[in-house]
């Protein structure tokens, strides 16, 4: 993986035109752009007059694994000149037309050149405005972070653990359609492969990682009054199943884990009897991304929220809706990396609740019990988020994006998926009806922050659908 974004900026310009303006917005990139730690800069020395030399210098900033180009009209210039160069690309670009001075052109070219370029079916984005205008220079950054998160989406690989999960059709996808569009891979492993590797896991090193993890924890509910309870043991044992895959993305290059979770691992008649919840969170917070239930597309969700915002993410299930107050709650047992809690409301471990050991499984293998720990915290409040679930194969595929605000779920007493699993409450601005009419399944990804507009960008370059709520 590349680890910043690359940017081209590639000015134009006549040589009979007034070119003071690109001379400006060149030293302008190069001061601003230039000394941003985060990008890496690729910028030609001086203005380009000829149309050989404009295509050319585009193909080696393509060459040169630049994510997105941005070709500066700074002065009347053919269109041909850019529409040349931009119909040889594979990489992202933005036409950008300085509108400093009414006699030179250069707001007229650019238009004329944005026209021909919609004509011709090249997808691409349109700026335009001074050289310095903040608003524009925004628009750009937002779109070369996405520009960087398709290049970093390809050939990755979704390592999908066991298989579908009780019917949940959604969680599976047209691996034809993904990987033309998303350019990622599918390898396939049996839940055997996790258990073998567990098996070759130092103890020492699993009881460190588990003691460190116990350690962040506010408050660990070993045994309740119903009989439920989990001991040491289990954390070390969550904690090998942690390091074997660590070790399965060793071994097999993988990116992110969709991990069928039930009921391999949780029913003793098939496997360990132990869930993966407090695994899958060592994962999430150590950067790997991991989703249960094998859902190919949460699993890409997440990972594409963790792009583009640098950031944790993590997904849950839709479980509860009031609509006067505008509040989906959600909840999901695993997956939630413990750096997004609030840590003013504390975090706490709890023993898995016992019933849903024998999901999918025939009535005659019903134990009624399940080993093991789970963990709880909610999202800090009044904190803008986005989540996204990218859906459908072929003409249907889109993300699937809503803005919102977090608040407190709305959870009775003794309502174990609402007090013992991590989770949140999300206020729609605009009420939760056309948020649940456009989802695309019931589990959402989601990462502190606004990001929609990045969001919306990769849509665009990815050429899919961009379905919004907030």
């Amino acid at each position: 993986m590349e680890t910043k974004p690359k940017i081209g900026f590639l000015p134009a310009a006549k040589k009979s035109e007034d070119t003071s303006d690109v001379k400006l917005f060149l030293e302008y990139v190069k001061k601003t752009y230039g000394n941003d730690k985060d990008i890496e800069l690729v910028v030609p020395d001086e203005i380009l007059f000829d149309e050989d030399k404009i295509i050319e210098a585009a193909w080696d900033m393509e060459k040169d694994r630049a994510d997105l180009i941005v070709f500066v009209v700074g002065s009347w210039i053919y269109s041909s000149h850019i529409i040349s160069a931009a119909n040889e690309l594979n990489t992202p670009f933005i036409l950008f037309g300085l509108s400093d001075k009414m006699g030179n052109g250069n707001l007229g070219a650019s238009l004329q050149i944005k026209y021909v370029l919609e004509e011709m079916g090249i997808d691409f984005k349109y700026l335009c405005g001074k050289i310095d205008d903040k608003e524009s220079h925004a628009k750009i950054k937002k779109y070369l972070t996405a520009a960087w998160a398709r290049n970093n989406l390809r050939n990755r690989k979704i390592g999908i653990i066991g298989g579908k999960c009780m019917m949940m059709y959604q969680t599976q996808v047209n691996e034809f359609d993904w990987k033309k569009v998303f350019g990622v891979d599918f390898p396939q492993y049996d839940t055997a492969q996790l258990f073998t590797e567990m098996k070759n896991i130092d103890e020492k090193e699993a009881g460190k990682i588990a003691d460190d993890f116990i350690k962040k924890f506010d408050k660990v509910n070993w045994e309740l009054d119903n009989g439920d309870k989990f001991d040491y043991d289990a954390v070390v044992f969550q904690a090998k199943m942690f390091l074997a895959f660590k070790r399965m993305k060793e071994l097999y290059g993988i990116d992110i884990f969709a991990n069928k979770c039930m009921p391999e691992m949780t029913n003793k008649t098939f496997g360990y009897s132990c869930a993966a919840c407090l695994a899958t969170c060592m994962l999430n917070e150590e950067g790997i991304t991991t989703a249960c239930e094998a859902d190919v597309p949460a699993g890409l969700s997440m990972y594409i929220l963790s792009l583009i915002s640098k950031d944790k993410a993590f997904f849950a299930d839709i479980a509860k809706l009031d609509k006067q107050k505008k509040l989906i709650s959600f909840f999901n047992c695993g997956t939630a990396p413990i750096s997004m809690a609030d840590k003013k409301r504390g975090i706490s471990m709890w023993p898995i609740p016992s019933p849903i050991a024998d999901v999918a499984v025939p009535y005659e293998y019903y134990t009624s019990k399940m080993e093991g720990a789970c963990l709880s915290f909610e999202l800090e409040n009044d904190r803008t988020v986005t989540m996204l679930r990218v859906g459908g194969n072929s003409d249907s595929l889109r993300f699937h994006v809503c803005r919102a605000t977090t608040a407190d779920r709305d959870v009775r007493e003794g309502e174990v998926y609402g007090i013992k699993w991590p989770g949140f409450g999300i206020v729609i601005k605009n009420g939760t009806q056309k948020f649940l009419e456009n989802a695309t399944g019931h589990h959402y990804s989601i990462v502190y922050g606004d990001w929609v507009e990045e969001l919306e960008n990769l849509s665009k370059i990815l050429g899919i659908k961009f379905v919004f709520d907030e």
